[in-house]
Order: C-alpha cells, then structure tokens, then sequence
C-alpha cells in the first residue's frame, strides 16, 4: 500500500484541461414536485431541523444530535464489481511528484479516483455471493427523500439500501452524479415525508468557528465527532475543483458523503476525505463546501446532470518566479498556458501568455477564481474581461460556451 507522510504547501498548479472549468451554475428549468405546487428549487430550501443555540464551547451537543438526527442516513452500495469495503481508508497516491506532495486519501473505497491511483482494500471476511458491499453516509436535502453522499460511495452501485436513523431501509436509485467534484445524488424509492437538513452559510464560515461530523464510520451509525474549521480554500491534489474545507473532527472510513455541521445544525459541508499517513484519523480531514455540493446536486436532482461554462482554456497561476520571466511584478492573475483552437476564448480575442485579472465585476487572483466565475458563468452569455498582456491592459468580450457532465 502507497503511504506519503507529506502534505506540502506550495502552490498547485491550477491547470484546466482544455474545455474544462470549476465548480458550476444552476441551469435548466426546475422539475415540478410531487404536488405539482413547488418545484425542487423552492423546496431544496426548505427548513429542516430547528437550530439549536449554542451557549458556549463547552455546551451539549445533545439537543443538536437529537435535532439533524433523522436527516442523516446511512449509504449501503452492492455491486457485482466493486470490492467489499475494508474499514481501513484506501491510500490515495500518483506518479505525478506535483501531486504526490499532496496525496490525501479518499476513504472507504478501491476505486480510480481524479488526483491519482487508489489502492483496492483487502476484502473482509467470507464472501455470501457475487456481490460485495461497501458503506457510506448521506443526508437528506428534500422532504420527498432527495439524499446528498459522495460520487465514490456509490459509483458503480447496482443496488443502494438508504437505511435511516430509526433502522428502516429502503431502496435507493442514483439520479446523477459528479465526479468532478465528488458529489452524487440518491432519491430513496419510498413512502414517506422525510426529514430534509436546513443549510448553513459555508461562504462564511470562519478558521477557528466550531463543526460537527455525522456519519457512519466503520458502520457505526449516527455517530457524532466535533472540532473546528481549521482551514479553507484547501488543495489536496483531488482534481481541478479543490476549494476544501479543512477541519479537525474525527473523520474515518464510512463518513464519506456525511455532513458537516455549524454549531446551529446547519449543513456546511460534504465530509470527503481526509490525509493520514497511518491509515487512521489524524485530524485532518476535508468537506466539499455546502455551496458548491448544494448548487451541483440541484442541477442534479433537476436534471440529471452538471451544466458547466467552458471557455477551452488551460490555466496555470501566475507565480513570483513566471511573473519575472515575464517581466512583470504582478504575482495576481490567471496566466492562460493553452488557448483551444477554435474554442469561445480564442474566438473572442484571448490568447496564449495573457493574465486575466478581472472577470465581469469579479477580480482573479489566481487560476481557481478564473475557473469558478467562468464555470458559474451563464453559458451563452458575454462577459467583459481584463487581461494583462505585454504589459499592456487590454478588454475582451468573453463568449462563454458550456458542457454537460455528470453521469446516472
């Protein structure tokens, strides 16, 4: 098994493959509801559990457990290909020495995952057919029973089981998913109003402001672990998308797809993986932010997959050491490595070398803010962008194409 005890800092080249940007804007026209009176876009809002007050650090988080309790599920996968779950976290490794300086370890599953080679676990135990399962966490986002987990808890499932606090189990389907960010939607096959999450604030979220993880690690469900926000905007060398939540509660196998909660109860994040040199928590652990899961899943839930603005450019930021072979003092900015022939950015004027530093009303410090607002952007539409080049200030028009990604 691959084991990397290091977690560098230095700066991630941000690169964006050709066509290809981060994160996502709501598209597409919302689906009714079951009652035909509210589509999901309204109800993906809807109160869940009351917030429960906070008096202090030291205060019980008994009240909170018992509030977003029946909101929080358990993800059983069976699939005829997948190994069963180990409860040990597979070790998430590359030959890339960019991204080897980075290796975190997506937990509780053998599968190719975007930053690089997983490890398949050791199967446990005597096998009781041709299908072997595998466990994960979720939340429910809809009354109607619309589920939040992670794309690697049930990609390549042939049967997922929603099992809810109280012990019932019911069927569960897969309406989309994202690799790209690691997001997948469930809708449980049952009768039944359910108990949706209420969604707190992840924009705002502060270093040193208290979180709380629920999930199902090593099987164990509704089991609570507390601590801090310890970092954002994390890169961990998952893929092009990294914005991650960092936090010290006790993350382990088995909580992958399981929220985490401000001190309100309120969803802040998607627990997804976690760095351990030893295969066990160390205290580090990752959440894709509630904004960024939120905005993909209701695209998902609407429409069975991820609409995306794409410009057809390859980003890299612009570092202290490539600003002075360029000549310039600026260390702000997206630097454009490659510019696709024929694409929207080469159409409208952008070219190769070219550091943009102001997209629409937004300023880009770097490849990621780049990434983000063009992704966020409304495909079709032209958006007024400041470039550096040679020196020079330059304005563009940028058309903004789109693509569809996401897979049932």
């Amino acid at each position: 098994m691959i084991r990397n005890r290091r977690l560098t800092v230095r700066p991630l080249i941000a690169a964006v493959a050709l066509g290809t940007t981060a994160l996502v804007g709501v598209a597409g026209g919302a689906i009714a509801a079951d009652d035909g009176r509210t589509s999901i876009a309204e109800r993906f809002t809807a109160p869940g559990p009351a917030a429960v007050a906070s008096t202090g650090v030291h205060a019980s988080l008994s009240d909170m457990v018992e509030a977003v309790g029946p909101s929080v599920v358990q993800i059983q996968v069976n699939s005829a290909s997948a190994q069963e779950q180990q409860f040990e976290p597979t070790q998430f490794g590359s030959d890339d020495s960019e991204l080897a300086d980075r290796l975190g370890q997506l937990f509780g599953f053998g599968m190719q995952d975007r930053g690089g080679q997983l490890e398949a676990p050791q199967q446990q135990g005597p096998q009781r057919g041709p299908q072997r399962g595998s466990l994960g966490s979720g939340f429910i986002v809809d009354a109607s029973g619309i589920v939040i987990t992670n794309n690697h808890v049930v990609n390549g499932a042939d049967r997922v089981t929603v099992q809810m606090s109280d012990g019932r189990e019911f069927s569960g389907r897969v309406l989309g998913r994202d690799p790209k960010i690691d997001v997948a939607v469930v809708k449980i096959d049952g009768q039944g109003k359910f108990t949706p999450i209420k969604w707190g604030d992840s924009d705002h979220i502060r270093v040193g402001d208290s979180v709380f993880a629920v999930g199902s690690p090593f099987g164990l469900g509704n089991t609570v672990t507390s601590g801090i926000v310890s970092a954002r905007g994390r890169e961990i060398g998952a893929g092009p998308y990294d914005d991650f939540l960092q936090v010290d509660a006790a993350i382990n196998s088995g909580n992958s797809g399981g929220p985490l909660f401000d001190s309100a109860g309120r969803v802040v994040g998607v627990n997804t993986a976690i760095f351990s040199p030893t295969g066990g928590n160390v205290g580090i652990g990752f959440a894709i932010p509630a904004a960024m899961a939120r905005k993909v899943a209701l695209q998902i839930a609407q429409t069975g997959h991820v609409s995306r603005g794409r410009i057809g450019v390859s980003l890299q930021d612009l570092t202290p050491e490539i600003a002075s072979a360029m000549g310039s003092n600026a260390t702000q900015g997206a630097l454009i490595a490659e510019v696709e022939e024929g694409g929207t950015a080469a159409l409208s004027g952008l070219q190769r070398g070219d550091v943009v530093r102001r997209f629409g009303s937004r300023p880009v410090d770097n490849g990621r803010d780049l990434a983000r607002a063009v992704a966020e952007a409304r495909i079709g539409s032209i958006v007024p962008t400041q470039v550096l080049r040679d020196g020079r200030q330059v304005s563009l028009n940028l058309r903004i194409a789109g693509e569809a990604t996401g897979q049932s």
